[in-house]
């Protein structure tokens, strides 16, 4: 499932690389908040993951000027060190501070961070293959 558009949007993208800045905005309408958790809704941590992903993704299709689709093989490490709540953090930054390309090309290792007002929210690292 994209998220991008229904969970959130894009509001600017600063850098080129080596680190790359996606400032987003949260959308407290999107059904998942009505789920998880009516009346206290909380970004699920999986949409934290499925959103860093899904800008790796435009940031590769930028980078190579084609679209490019890629699916998650491993999570290395993901730390949630503050719980994201559109009702107290509607902008998030997603930093990405690693993209490196294997050398076969098939698959990409990235680490995100993800900020608000410059307190980190969650640190992320995947191995995405390119489908």
């Amino acid at each position: 499932m994209q998220l991008k558009n229904n969970l959130y949007k894009i509001i600017r993208k600063e850098g080129v690389g080596p680190v790359v800045n996606y400032a987003i905005e949260l959308i407290p309408s999107c059904v998942i908040y009505a789920a998880h958790f009516p009346g206290e809704p909380i970004t699920p941590g999986v949409c934290i993951v499925q959103m860093g992903k899904e800008l790796v993704e435009e940031l590769l299709s930028e980078q190579r000027s084609t679209p490019c689709k890629l699916m998650i093989t491993k999570v290395k490490n993901v730390k949630f060190l503050s719980i994201i709540s559109p009702n107290e953090t509607l902008q998030l930054t997603y930093q990405v501070k690693k993209l490196v390309t294997s050398e076969d090309g098939t698959s990409v290792e990235t680490q995100l961070i993800v900020l608000s007002e410059e307190k980190p929210m969650a640190k992320i690292s995947l191995v995405l293959r390119i489908v």
